[in-house]
């Protein structure tokens, strides 16, 4: 059924001029969420908003299945549960990953097709969150001594000097090999020393963070992709930001709301809101897509008021970066990577069509040297992945993902960037199924690994 029907279904139901019928409820829950309709639609209808209510309606009616139930009620809103679930889930697809797919076992193993078994990340790994302080520290190094004595020279001396560290690069005062060099050429046998405290306490004051932003992780960089989390706390590291990481923060409650399940996104809604309000924080980053269109989009829906503080603050980290793009080359050196590599991009639904996020990405991507970057074409078409949606209809997932798979080849590139978990998963099974040689990576995973 195209989409205009599905608005036409929809319509009717929550109009109550048609009731719910199994032939409906499977019509509207083949929904991938993908905001195309609603993009394109000439009337500005916000079509997934009204076949979520629908699916509300279905959720009121029907209630939810047992897992669902137990998924979406339970487990998401409990975190040390979720973890623990994870590790469940690590272990089964170790199993998986062990039993062959051919003979019997490829038709009894779970998304296996023609020989081919479904590429699962690995879960089950330490939690991101688990560990780490609340607030991680910008420019950690500020406590290390300097190796000789600091010599005392007049006070226009050190204004000159701390006002060139500023304009070059404004990184850690401690170690800036160019501070080092300039006090070096500066010493002479008849300089008076004094102790170096001092001068950090003046460098701390002078070059201290920049900003303070909190680090939204989402569930699947928390447990799953813990490699794109450490790589945004790395960046903003080097971009002399301090991160404030509530350990309190849960589920964004995207399965929730997409499945029909408001009682329970409401109630998810408001722990985030609470962790996150009033925190002393100039953003809200996170590197889901999906998840910032739950805090910066959905929120305001189901809370109104509530959630503008989150909300306003909320902001994806590649379009965070690429903002500051001209101060991050400041304060920060690209190193080349080791070879040149083709990259492309794949625009996650909720990041283009959700936040409206589509230059971003790809600004910071072109200014990485050793970089190729090659535009493929749909690059924000729908991969398929939509969350839980292949895991209920994996064929038809596949089906979607396979036009995505050929664009892939078609661009000869080596490397597919996104900044969505969920497509992340969905692109890296397809490019396997269909035999696509190219590694999909979170985009700031490449930023982080480009820098020196």
């Amino acid at each position: 059924m195209v989409a205009r029907g599905r608005l036409a279904l929809s319509e009717a139901v929550v109009e109550g001029r048609l009731g719910l019928t199994d032939g409906l409820m499977d019509r509207v829950s083949k929904c991938l969420s993908c905001m195309a309709c609603s993009e394109s639609c000439p009337t500005g209808v916000d079509v997934v908003k009204l076949l979520t209510a629908v699916r509300s309606q279905v959720v009121e009616d029907k209630g939810l299945d047992p897992i669902s139930k137990v998924v979406l009620r339970v487990i998401l809103k409990n975190n040390r549960l979720l973890s623990f679930t994870a590790k469940l889930m690590g272990l089964s697809v170790r199993l998986y990953n062990f039993l062959p797919s051919y003979g019997i076992f490829g038709r009894i193993i779970p998304f296996t097709r023609n020989g081919i078994k479904r590429v699962v990340p690995p879960f089950g790994g330490k939690p991101l969150r688990k560990g780490l302080p609340e607030v991680i520290k910008a420019c950690p190094d500020h406590s290390q001594k300097i190796d000789k004595p600091i010599p005392k020279f007049d006070l226009g001396f050190w204004v000159k000097l701390q006002s060139r560290l500023k304009d070059k690069a404004r990184g850690n005062f401690a170690t800036q090999s160019y501070m080092t060099n300039t006090v070096r050429s500066k010493i002479d046998d008849n300089a008076v020393f004094q102790d170096e405290s001092a001068i950090l306490n003046s460098a701390k004051a002078e070059f201290g963070p920049i900003m303070r932003v909190a680090f939204y992780t989402g569930c699947m960089t928390d447990l799953v992709y813990q490699d794109a989390g450490r790589a945004v706390i790395s960046v903003l590291k080097k971009l002399n930001i301090e991160i404030v990481l509530p350990q309190g923060q849960v589920c964004c409650g995207a399965p929730a709301y997409y499945m029909g399940d408001r009682k329970s996104a409401l109630e998810l809604a408001k722990r985030n809101i609470e962790v996150f309000k009033g925190l002393n924080v100039d953003a809200i980053v996170n590197c889901c897509a999906t998840c910032g269109t739950m805090l910066k989009e959905v929120y305001p829906l189901l809370l109104d008021k509530d959630a503008k503080e989150v909300s306003d603050k909320t902001v994806d980290i590649q379009k965070f970066i690429a903002d500051r793009l001209e101060v991050f080359k400041l304060r920060t050196s690209y190193s080349a990577l080791h070879t040149l590599k083709r990259v492309t991009y794949h625009d996650p639904c909720h990041l283009k069509r959700g936040q409206g996020v589509v230059s971003a990405p790809r600004e910071i991507l072109k200014s990485i040297p050793g970089i190729e970057y090659i535009e493929m074409k749909d690059a924000d078409r729908c991969c398929g992945g939509s969350g839980t949606f292949n895991l209920k209809y994996y064929d038809f997932s596949m089906a979607i993902g396979k036009y995505k798979a050929e664009k892939i080849r078609e661009s000869g590139a080596d490397i597919v960037a996104t900044d969505c978990p969920s497509c992340q998963m969905q692109l890296t099974d397809i490019l396997n199924r269909y035999g696509v040689k190219a590694k999909v990576v979170h985009t700031v995973q490449l930023l982080a690994d480009s820098l020196s």
